[in-house]
């Protein structure tokens, strides 16, 4: 089965695998190449949070995002996507949450989040999460 991962997963995974859960931690471990996958939003999130020094990395901020994306597909916004993002059920403003969510759904993978609001959304549109 294929996941997408949100922006702070993909980010403990790298930094601090204890804050995930068991779950995801699992999936994570038992993945096979191409079974992962982000958001190209999210390659936005994690380099704004590297400037902004929320992530610290031990390695410069580009090696560290590029290794964080060694075996993981990046999906890039399609018309569908961004359409999706601005649909009106969901009254949440974050603009990269919201098309990680699109990107969720429109390629009907599991979101693995711990993000209240996303979490709030699971059956939205078919939306599968796993906290």
């Amino acid at each position: 089965m294929k996941y997408l991962l949100d922006a702070h997963v993909l980010d403990w995974a790298q930094r601090d695998t204890n804050r995930l859960s068991a779950k995801v931690f699992a999936i994570l471990s038992d993945a096979k190449p191409g079974e992962l996958a982000v958001s190209d939003v999210t390659l936005s999130e994690l380099a704004r949070h590297l400037a902004l020094g929320k992530i610290a990395p031990i390695l410069t901020s580009d090696d560290w995002l590029r290794a964080a994306l060694i075996g993981i597909e990046v999906l890039p916004v399609t018309c569908e996507i961004a359409l999706r993002a601005a649909f009106p059920e969901w009254s949440h403003r974050d603009p990269c949450d919201r098309h990680i969510v699109a990107t969720a759904a429109q390629h009907r993978l599991p979101l693995l989040t711990v993000d209240q609001k996303i979490l709030s959304l699971a059956g939205v549109r078919g939306l599968k999460v796993i906290a």
